[in-house]
């Protein structure tokens, strides 16, 4: 097989890209289509005191939380089977959605029932409140005309929203001695980052990247620990590097190497608070998570430029995400 140009390369990458950002902001399979999608890039509406633009999306997922609750305490074992009480309760409130779709109110019963292992008179009142919770959480009257795919939220809890002080981290100026665990990770980045640009399809190296993503929030982790992090904050940290791989290679099409400024502010102004889904305040550790993250891929070898501009990139994202944050919270 030839290898291809430059050119051909990037004409390449700029399909796959579109092609995976199709398939990456298709709604969930969980999810039904009018649950789907999220706010347009940029584009929140301004919502009413007291309330918040979410998502159609992150609505149902936070009505949901009471149900959740019972996979939290080991009631319910698969989150799924939660997760579609919650749909079956949310459709009923919904008047546009298909006949077909909407379970009659006795169904719905008997599934949570069955599902969340309470007794008829309890699943009756349980199902009363998860009503009464979506009139409350989102009135009808107040959510906004020709906005798809945006609710208006009542906000329930009032959140501080401030950036994460990195003077609580007392870092080691020491380099971290690179393991042999660490020269396999970095091997398999370099080895993923090589078939990509030569322009191997998805499918061909989707496992690897998995492996690949398993392996480098490992050793970010440990990496994190040998520079005095807390155990605590390294956990948080390495947990948020897998939804940036994830955006770094299925959806933009990219590689950690070359990572763009409208990259960063894509993945900060409207991909994260759409895909993942966290307590307000936890969205404020991932700009130090990336910043860390770039120094421990420094250390190991894997960038060959400067990393200033990426962390000055970091920097000055940052405090309009975090007005974001404060927007949608």
């Amino acid at each position: 097989m030839a290898k291809k140009s430059r050119g051909q390369k990037r004409q390449a990458k700029i399909q796959k890209r579109q092609q995976r950002r199709s398939r990456a902001s298709s709604p969930p399979s969980m999810l039904p289509p009018f649950l789907g999608g999220g706010m347009p890039f940029g584009g929140d509406p301004e919502a009413p005191k007291g309330f918040r633009p979410v998502s159609t999306t992150q609505a149902m997922m936070e009505y949901a939380a009471p149900i959740m609750a019972y996979v939290e305490d080991g009631t319910v074992a698969d989150p799924n089977d939660a997760l579609q009480v919650g749909l079956l309760l949310w459709n009923y409130t919904l008047p546009e959605v298909p006949v077909a779709m909407r379970q009659s109110r006795r169904a719905i019963v008997a599934q949570i029932e069955t599902t969340l292992h309470m007794d008829r008179e309890a699943a009756e009142a349980f199902c009363d409140e998860m009503i009464e919770r979506k009139a409350y959480l989102f009135p009808d009257e107040i959510q906004p005309d020709g906005v798809p795919m945006t609710m208006f939220m009542r906000k329930e809890v009032e959140y501080l929203i401030t950036p994460f002080a990195e003077s609580q981290l007392h870092l080691s100026d020491e380099i971290v001695p690179p393991t042999n665990d660490d020269d396999t990770f970095v091997k398999a980045l370099e080895e993923l980052d090589a078939r990509i640009d030569f322009g191997e399809d998805y499918g061909d190296w989707e496992s690897d990247f998995f492996e690949m993503k398993d392996l480098c929030c490992e050793r970010y982790y440990h990496w994190l620990q040998a520079k005095g992090v807390p155990e605590t904050l390294s956990d948080q940290f390495s947990a948020c590097i897998e939804p940036y791989l994830n955006f770094i290679y299925q959806y933009d099409a990219g590689d950690l190497l070359h990572v763009m400024p409208d990259t960063i502010e894509e993945f900060f102004m409207d991909w994260l608070m759409r895909k993942v889904m966290v307590k307000p305040p936890e969205y404020t550790l991932w700009p130090p998570a990336l910043r860390l993250f770039y120094r421990f891929l420094s250390e190991k070898g894997y960038l060959d430029h400067n990393l200033e501009p990426i962390l000055k990139g970091l920097y000055a994202i940052e405090p309009k995400f975090i007005a974001l944050v404060k927007q949608r919270s």
